[in-house]
């Protein structure tokens, strides 16, 4: 009898447990999967939003008073073949080194004359005759890749090119992002080219995590190394992501910049608002006729 009673007893234990383990994986099934996602850092494309490409409007009485300069400032970043295995963000941020050669020798061919930074400054104050058909080169962040690939290229076509350093980078690496040494830089700065600031550490201008005092302290710090590495200075700012607030470009005046350089889209120039300066961003995988037409309109 006792055993019988222990049977049945282990008999209910373990129903119990099979309907429960069914309950289980019953209501498993009905819950929604959520799928973790690894937080992955900071990308470009997440930071830089639609608005910030939207053309800057020019007053209707700059234009009146020929305050205004059309000229085409290129953005590029990486100058290179694309690393193995790249992912979207890096792939349009490279243009492959064939292809920035065909737009060279294409400005080249069409008479298209180098220009810098600081010579829009001095155009703007009656200081520089800006050329027919001029045209700017700038390069973001200071990578390696653009100072082995495009310089050399730049300098066989006659140009010139602006390099924005984070001044904090020079020498080191972050995954396949690679910046060039000071001496690369000073090599370049050598050849004509104009180094011109970009922080000292990439921070993103809009982030209200970051106080005045530490804006000017950056910005100022980033004019010091550039002296101290290269021997001259800088009054150009590229901010980076192309952001920047209204307290950012006071602190930025403060720190002895003149000029900013945005993401805008575009290619008029307000000459007398220099701290908001438009571009023209080249694509990586861009095709050449593509490349003509935004030049060209």
């Amino acid at each position: 009898m006792y055993l019988k009673k222990k049977a049945i007893q282990l008999s209910i234990l373990i129903l119990a447990c099979l309907v429960l383990a069914g309950g289980f994986f019953y209501f498993d099934r009905q819950m929604p999967k959520v799928t973790v996602i690894e937080p992955r850092g900071k990308t470009y494309p997440k930071l830089v939003t639609p608005k910030d490409y939207e053309p800057l409007p020019v007053p209707n009485d700059a234009i009146v008073k020929g305050r205004t300069l059309s000229i085409p400032i290129l953005m590029y970043h990486h100058v290179e073949d694309l690393p193995t295995k790249a992912n979207k963000v890096r792939q349009d941020l490279t243009v492959p080194t064939a292809n920035f050669e065909a737009e060279v020798k294409w400005l080249s061919d069409n008479k298209y004359n180098s220009v810098t930074l600081e010579d829009i400054y001095l155009y703007s104050q009656g200081k520089f005759v800006m050329p027919k058909k001029p045209v700017l080169f700038t390069f973001d962040d200071g990578y390696e890749d653009v100072f082995i690939n495009a310089v050399p290229i730049l300098k066989k076509y006659n140009y010139t090119g602006s390099f924005g350093i984070i001044t904090q980078n020079p020498g080191t690496s972050q995954g396949t992002n690679i910046y060039a040494p000071w001496e690369e830089i000073k090599n370049a700065q050598s050849q004509g080219n104009e180094i011109v600031s970009h922080t000292q550490n990439h921070f993103d201008g809009q982030n209200p995590k970051f106080t005045a005092s530490y804006i000017f302290q950056n910005l100022s710090a980033s004019i010091s190394d550039i002296y101290n590495n290269l021997g001259t200075t800088t009054n150009i700012l590229i901010y980076p992501y192309g952001h920047y607030t209204d307290s950012y470009i006071t602190q930025a005046k403060k720190s002895g910049f003149v000029m900013g350089v945005t993401v805008h889209e575009g290619k008029l120039i307000n000459l007398d608002d220099l701290m908001r300066i438009p571009r023209v961003r080249v694509h990586g995988q861009e095709t050449l006729e593509k490349f003509q037409k935004i030049i060209t309109e």
